[in-house]
C-alpha cells in the first residue's frame, strides 16, 4: 500500500481507482478498515459481526485478479457493512432479536448479491434496533456523543459511517429508519423509491412500508451504492421493473431553475429552534445556489404518521404471529407491544389506512406538478440522550419513535424516495439533516440537490466526529 494514501480518507470512487491503478492493495485496504472498525467501536458499538477471514480472502482474490487484468465492477476493493436485517450467506440474521433464528441462512439477500456483484468487499454486519420495530438502536451510541442515540433502525450502520470505519453500509427505512440516524449521525442516507432495491432475504418489519438503501459519507458515495443496489428483482414480488438511471450522471448539474417547494405547515412548525436556524440556512444556502423556495400546503401529510402505524403494525404482526406466539419472552417490551398492539387491528382499520394513503400519495403527486422537489429538516431536533423513552415535538411531548420520525414517514407512505444531507450542527454540537424529496423515480434529481448542497457547505464543519478521526 502507498504510504501516501489513506483508505479512510478516500471517497468511495477514490479508493476504487487506487485499487484498479495497483496504487492501493485491497488486502491492505481491508486491513486498515478493520483496524479502524476494532479502534471505535468498543466506544459505539455498532458491530454485531465482523467477517475478517473472509473479508481478507475475497480481497486476496481481487488482487490476483487485477494482477491478471480480470475486470471487475466499480465497487471492487471497495469494503462495506450490512443492517443485520440482511441475509448473507452461511451467516445468522439475528435481526437485533434474541428470538430470531441462530443458525446460518443458505441464500444472500438481493441486495447483497447485487453489492457482491459490483465488487464490494462485505466486512460484517452493524446493528439494528430489534426486528427494525424502534428508532434508538440500543446498545449503539452516537459517535459525536456517547450520551446519545444514533437515531434507528439503522442505528449501527449510521454510527459507523460517521465513525470512519466504512463509506458504505446497508440500512432499510419503514418509517425513516435510513435517513433518521443518517441526519442524527452526520452522514447520507437515500430511501429510493419503493421497488427500486431488493428487498429479497431481508427481514421484514412491513411489507408495503420497508425499503431497502445505503447510508454513506457523501452524496457520490451514496450515488455509487445506489448505482450498485437498483434493479429489478424477480424472485422479488415487491421488486419494480423499471430502467434506472446513472445516479452519477447528474450530480455536477447544479441547482439552478429549480422549484423546492417548502411546507410551513407539519415540516417546520414544530422544530426544535436550532433545527429550525440550520433550516434557514439551508434554505439561503438553496437560493445563492439559483433555486427557488416555493411555499406549498399538503393538508394530508398530517395523516401520514397515523397511516404508517397502522399499516407496520398489523404488517409486522403478521410477519412476526408465530413467534409472538411460541417465545414472546425472547422479545423486546417495545417490539413485543406494537406487535401485539398489531394483531388487535381490524380490517376495516388496516383498510381504511390504505384509502387514506392513496390520498396522501395523490396529494403528492399532485405537489410535484407545481415543484421539482420537497424540502425540510430530516428530524425536528438533534439526538435524544440515551435511554430516552420520550421527546419533545414542539410544544408538546411524545414517545421518541413518533418524535424522530415524524418528518419522514411521508416519504414512506407514498413510496417516494427521500435523501437527508448533512445540514450542520445544532446548539449541542449534534448533526442535522436536510431532506429531500422527489418525485417517484426521482432519485437522481435528489442526489443532484444534495450534491449541490453539499459542495456549497463542505467547509462549514468537520466530516466527521473526533472519534472517528
Amino acid at each position: 500500500m502507498s504510504i501516501s494514501l489513506d483508505p479512510s480518507l478516500l471517497s468511495v470512487a477514490e479508493l476504487h481507482r487506487a485499487v484498479e491503478a495497483g496504487d492501493l492493495d485491497p488486502v491492505e485496504v481491508v486491513l486498515a478498515h478493520l483496524t479502524h472498525i476494532r479502534a471505535v467501536d468498543g466506544s459505539i458499538q455498532a458491530v454485531v459481526d465482523l467477517y475478517e477471514d473472509d473479508a481478507v480472502a475475497a480481497a486476496a482474490a481481487q488482487r490476483e485478479q487485477i494482477a491478471s487484468g480480470h475486470p471487475g465492477g466499480p465497487l471492487r476493493g471497495v469494503p462495506v457493512m450490512a443492517k443485520d436485517l440482511y441475509d448473507i450467506e452461511g451467516r445468522p440474521t439475528r435481526s437485533g432479536s434474541l428470538a430470531s433464528p441462530a443458525g446460518p441462512v443458505p441464500e444472500s439477500s438481493g441486495a447483497i448479491h447485487h453489492l457482491v456483484d459490483s465488487g464490494a468487499i462485505l466486512l460484517g454486519k452493524t446493528t439494528t434496533h430489534e426486528y427494525a420495530y424502534g428508532v434508538t438502536t440500543p446498545p449503539t451510541r452516537n459517535p459525536w456523543n456517547l450520551e446519545h442515540v444514533p437515531g434507528g433502525s439503522s442505528g449501527g450502520s449510521g454510527a459507523l459511517v460517521a465513525a470512519g470505519g466504512v463509506r458504505i453500509a446497508l440500512g432499510t427505512d419503514t418509517g425513516g429508519s435510513i435517513r433518521i440516524p443518517a441526519a442524527l449521525c452526520g452522514v447520507v442516507g437515500i430511501k429510493p423509491t419503493y421497488g427500486r432495491v431488493s428487498k429479497r432475504g431481508v427481514s421484514v418489519c412491513s411489507y408495503t412500508l420497508d425499503h431497502a438503501g445505503p447510508l454513506a459519507s457523501t452524496v457520490e458515495d451514496a450515488a455509487v451504492a445506489l448505482n450498485a443496489l437498483s434493479g429489478y428483482d424477480p424472485r422479488d414480488p415487491f421488486s419494480a421493473d423499471v430502467p434506472v438511471d446513472d445516479y452519477l450522471a447528474e450530480l455536477g448539474r447544479g441547482i439552478a431553475g429549480l422549484r423546492l417547494g417548502v411546507s410551513e405547515d407539519y415540516f417546520c412548525d414544530r422544530l426544535a429552534p436550532d433545527v429550525a436556524a440550520a433550516f434557514e440556512g439551508a434554505l439561503r444556502t438553496l437560493e445563492t445556489a439559483g433555486a427557488t423556495i416555493v411555499g406549498v400546503s399538503i393538508p394530508s401529510v398530517w395523516s401520514a404518521p397515523d397511516v404508517v402505524t397502522a399499516i407496520a403494525s398489523v404488517e409486522a404482526a403478521s410477519y412476526h404471529r408465530e413467534r409472538f406466539e411460541t417465545c414472546p419472552e425472547l422479545l423486546g417490551e417495545d417490539v413485543a407491544a406494537a406487535i401485539r398492539e398489531g394483531l388487535l387491528v381490524s380490517g376495516v382499520t388496516y383498510v381504511d389506512a390504505h384509502r387514506v394513503r392513496a390520498r396522501v400519495i395523490s396529494d403528492f403527486e399532485r405537489l410535484f406538478t407545481q415543484v421539482d422537489a420537497l424540502v425540510s429538516p430530516t428530524v425536528a431536533m438533534t439526538a435524544p440522550r440515551f435511554g430516552s423513552t420520550r421527546a419533545p415535538l414542539g410544544s408538546t411531548e411524545t414517545d421518541v419513535l413518533s418524535a424522530l420520525n415524524a418528518l419522514t414517514v411521508p416519504a414512506n407512505v407514498t413510496g417516494m424516495p427521500a435523501l437527508t444531507v448533512p445540514a450542520g450542527l445544532g446548539t449541542d454540537g449534534l448533526p442535522i439533516g436536510l431532506q429531500v424529496m422527489t418525485p417517484r423515480w426521482g432519485e437522481s434529481l435528489a442526489l443532484r440537490i444534495g450534491a449541490a448542497f453539499e459542495r456549497l457547505t463542505a467547509e462549514g464543519g468537520p466530516a466527521r466526529p473526533v472519534l472517528g478521526t
